[in-house]
């Protein structure tokens, strides 16, 4: 015979501990999959801050390239790669008056270029385009930058 005031305890220790256990495995698959989440978008953000960080350096090594070869390759370091083409979009050889009322050719050809170019890194590639100005000596055989 139980007394009134006695607590009772039946076989519900089991389905307790089942319980327990599903939510905690819950958690730590929660947490596993927020981890792995993290370290997915921490891996695209580093890529990205890579390729920004190359893309003024990229610039300045393209004002410097022979654009006459039309296109090329280029490795940047750190596994960055530079891939470029360049298409003439203007030529001009600038002419001057004198006082006197002449004409006279200028010493120089002026150029304009637009280069594309990709940035690749770690399999994601991002396109640019940048408007390069050049001129070359008459006395010269190639453009130099400006």
């Amino acid at each position: 015979m139980t007394r009134p005031g006695a607590l009772k305890t039946g076989g519900f220790l089991v389905l307790e501990i089942l319980i327990a256990g599903l939510i905690l495995t819950s958690g730590i698959a929660a947490t596993m999959y927020l981890f792995r989440m993290g370290f997915e978008h921490l891996e695209r953000a580093k890529i990205s801050n890579t390729l920004s960080a190359k893309l003024i350096q990229a610039s300045g090594l393209i004002r410097t390239l022979d654009l006459q070869k039309k296109n090329g390759t280029e490795d940047m370091g750190d596994g960055v790669r530079l891939t470029w083409e360049a298409r003439p979009l203007s030529a001009i050889q600038p002419i001057a008056a004198s006082d006197a009322g002449k004409i006279s050719s200028s010493l120089h050809d002026l150029f304009l270029y637009r280069v594309d170019f990709h940035l690749s890194f770690q399999g994601v590639m991002r396109e640019y385009q940048i408007h390069v100005f050049r001129y070359k000596s008459k006395s010269s055989t190639k453009d130099a930058p400006v």
